[in-house]
């Protein structure tokens, strides 16, 4: 294993994370639309009028945070919450006039980034990439169901490796 390789990997995907949304940042700060507010606003323009719980369920993030970020787009006009009128219990996240109205323009802003992403990259080159980089975020899902970590290029084949059963690291 060649640690600088892997380690400039790491901070490649690092970089282009922080320049994307950047680039997202530039072509969206205009029009109110912060880079985290998208997966809310896309999960809304499929579906508005819903439980943040099941919001919270379509979305990669932890509950504070979607919490927070629902607070500030409330802040900005984007979305209400209002009683949900079959059970007066639960709220539901509903797009205001202009949240919902932003769709178009959120997509373009989209659409320029990905040109700009994409200039010079064959079709073929960026389904590969695409692909991989599933692959790549699967193995990592995977990876944080696994309660045990091995390095066994790092083990000591000569001395006796101690053997710890799954319960006795969670207690």
């Amino acid at each position: 294993m060649d640690f600088k390789t892997d380690y400039l990997f790491f901070a490649d995907m690092a970089r282009f994370n922080r320049l994307y949304a950047k680039g997202l940042s530039k072509r969206l700060s205009s029009y109110g639309v912060r880079p985290g507010y998208l997966e809310i606003l896309f999960r809304l323009w499929e579906q508005d009028g819903i439980t943040q719980k099941s919001l919270h369920k379509g979305i990669d993030v932890e509950q504070a945070t979607l919490s927070n970020t629902l607070k500030r787009m409330e802040r900005d006009g984007l979305l209400l919450r209002q009683r949900n009128p079959k059970d007066r219990r639960q709220s539901l996240i509903v797009l205001t006039d202009t949240g919902a109205g932003l769709r178009k323009l959120v997509q373009t802003a989209i659409d320029d980034l990905q040109s700009a992403v994409n200039a010079r990259l064959s079709v073929t080159d960026r389904r590969y990439f695409r692909r991989i980089l599933k692959q790549m975020n699967e193995h990592l899902f995977a990876d944080q169901d696994d309660a045990t970590l091995v390095l066994l290029d790092e083990v000591d084949e000569t001395e006796p490796v101690p053997l710890m059963l799954t319960d006795e690291i969670e207690r």
